[in-house]
């Protein structure tokens, strides 16, 4: 072998053992980052998960391979968690890029339900905590709402929102948003976005706080409605809760704190706690609104009565049957001050036993005709003596009559029938019997019933229910009935 063989052959044996050394080299340092590689892609892939706002899906990862399996709430939520991870640590490679395939294996994908109204509300309590409750259209924005409630408060909000379909068109979100920083500005409230209409209430101590929460809801460009609904402190209340009547603020004297306790314990079926204090203030006459308003409000299922005097005067929320409500909008209606009376309660439905065993699905007429028949064979709607004024015992009956007529078809017309005994003129009672009749349909039209399906009929005693000659039954002939019918324009 010459110089030049001896001087490649020993050039060749350097370059190999440097090769070995290189790829030996190479071998360990890609062991030693595969597993730093795995656990980078790991984190881009979660976080980017976070980010799109799909934390329902769960990740596992082999090598660049990625599968995804969990329960997702929309098909779009089922492709944007599968797009996110694709794209979490760039465009994919066999060592050195991202994940370059993503297996779904998710369970079954149950379509959204639909929300009608579109309701999303946001609570804040006196103490600066935040409740959402609700409805949103997707992950993302559920998860952006809530952050931004996080913000506003210094801490995470209860959320209790559900994904829902039927979300209105324009940037909801942001009007959801922006109801929340109105809502910031109260010491307690709530800000509740139904459809387009926004609607904020609770209380704001400082008066410049009120104006401006009020001015920016009430002037909401289209399609937006702003209902602000904003009051200063109160000087006394009456408050349901679990169970007991709670009575707080200031009274004028003793004297009146004790008959403001005394009107609770008479009305209210339960324990009443007072907490009420003692002091004079520049506010005259008030006390006639609680003994006109706390009767009826006694009655309420849940709420708040208040006394407002730089707000909206009484002020009665909660629930209610149709009955205390209507009493209680007529009693108040004889409040001798300037202060004024807002009435903002829900109605609630009662309870019909009667009627537990009729489809109202299977004859419409048939079912309707033998629903009111059995209300009013085991209700009576009971009149002052000799007039035509509806006494106020009555007020389960009407409650039962108004909600039977929502259960019947809509296609269906009402004759409200008055009858007496044959005591006395027959055409003076002709004459009370109509008018009674006609006491019970004006009442169903004050609590919101179509004037034009009823029918008013007087049929004094020409039609006997039981025998005259009885005292039981003469009572049973003075009585109301409904005959339903088809419609006719």
């Amino acid at each position: 072998m010459g110089a030049y063989d001896t001087m490649v052959a020993g050039l060749s044996g350097a370059g190999l053992a440097l090769l070995g050394i290189i790829t030996v080299h190479g071998t360990s340092e890609y062991h030693l980052n595969a597993a730093q590689m795995h656990d980078e892609l790991r984190v881009s892939a979660e976080t980017a998960l976070a980010d799109a706002g799909q934390n329902w899906a769960e990740l596992t990862l082999k090598g660049q391979r990625a599968t995804l399996t969990g329960s997702p709430p929309s098909v779009e939520a089922a492709e944007a968690a599968r797009v996110a991870v694709l794209n979490s640590s760039g465009q994919g490679g066999i060592l050195r890029g991202g994940i370059w395939s993503v297996d779904t294996q998710f369970s079954e994908i149950r379509p959204l339900p639909t929300a009608s109204p579109y309701i999303w509300r946001a609570i804040k309590s006196p103490g600066g905590d935040i409740i959402l409750v609700g409805s949103a259209p997707d992950e993302n924005i559920k998860t952006a709402l809530a952050a931004y409630a996080s913000d506003l408060s210094g801490r995470a909000p209860d959320d209790r929102i559900e994904l829902a379909r039927g979300v209105p068109d324009g940037d909801w979100a942001e009007m959801a948003r922006f109801g929340m920083e109105q809502l910031d500005l109260l010491d307690s409230g709530e800000a509740r976005l139904t459809d387009y209409e926004l609607r904020l209430s609770g209380i704001a101590m400082e008066s410049t706080a009120r104006i401006q929460a009020t001015a920016s809801v009430a002037n909401l460009s289209d399609p937006w409605r702003g209902v602000p609904n904003i009051d200063g402190p109160s000087l006394w209340k009456a408050e349901h809760i679990d169970g007991t009547l709670v009575l707080s603020g200031s009274c004028e004297t003793l004297e009146e704190r004790a008959e403001i306790a005394e009107i609770a314990a008479t009305y209210f079926d339960g324990p009443v706690v007072d907490q009420m204090t003692v002091s004079s203030s520049e506010h005259e006459q008030w006390i006639q609104g609680v003994r006109l308003g706390l009767p009826h409000f006694s009655q309420f299922e849940n709420g708040e009565m208040e006394f407002q005097p730089e707000g909206q005067g009484f002020k009665f929320e909660g629930e209610a049957t149709s009955s205390t409500l209507q009493f209680l909008r007529e009693d108040m209606s004889q409040l001798e001050s300037d202060y004024p009376v807002a009435i903002q309660a829900e109605t609630v439905t009662v309870v019909l036993d009667e009627i537990s065993d009729v489809d109202l699905g299977e004859d419409p007429l048939v079912a309707c005709q033998t629903s009111f028949d059995l209300i009013m064979d085991a209700n009576a709607v009971v009149f002052n003596l000799g007039s035509a004024e509806i006494s106020r015992e009555s007020g389960v009956t009407l409650d039962k009559i108004n909600a039977v007529s929502e259960f019947c078809a809509d296609n269906l017309m009402f004759e409200v029938g008055g009858h007496t005994d044959n005591s006395g003129d027959r055409a003076a009672n002709i004459t009370l019997s109509e008018a009674r009749a006609q006491a019970v349909a004006n009442y169903m039209a004050a609590t919101g019933f179509d004037t034009a399906r009823l029918i008013v009929q007087g049929y004094g005693p020409d039609q006997p229910k039981l025998d005259n000659a009885t005292p039981e039954g003469r009572a049973a002939n003075r009585r109301i009935e409904f005959k339903v019918q088809e419609w006719n324009e």
